[in-house]
């Protein structure tokens, strides 16, 4: 349920303010407020970009639902970058470790051998 109430509350904008803000009619705001309406996609992405939260949204249970699949640009970045790494990491501990390192057998002693054929005496 969407709850436009909390963030009106803490940031001061009051139903003209935030719909002059949102290119939209005031009585939109007031539809918000009353639950009458949802935002479209569009304006839940203005109020996003004007500090409205997730919790202020649509309460603190959705929150800590959405915060283990939410990350930022910057820690998505972050967890490639490490991966990266690792991988990189695994690959030189791979080869200087030895594992494609070919592994060869003592080679067998060579014997000659003699012929059978006729023989300088």
């Amino acid at each position: 349920m969407f709850n436009i109430g909390s963030f009106l509350a803490r940031t001061g904008y009051t139903h003209e303010s935030l719909a002059k803000k949102m290119r939209c009619s005031p009585g939109l705001i007031g539809m918000y407020a009353s639950q009458k309406s949802v935002p479209s996609y569009e304006k839940i992405e203005q109020l996003l970009k004007l500090g409205m939260t997730i919790e202020e949204m649509f309460g603190q249970e959705a929150a800590e639902q959405t915060h283990l699949f939410v990350q930022t640009e910057g820690e998505l970045q972050n967890e490639a970058n490490s991966f990266k790494d690792k991988v990189g990491e695994a690959i030189v501990e791979l080869l200087n470790g030895g594992f494609f390192k070919l592994k060869t057998k003592p080679s067998a002693p060579q014997h000659s051998v003699e012929s059978n054929s006729l023989r300088d005496h």
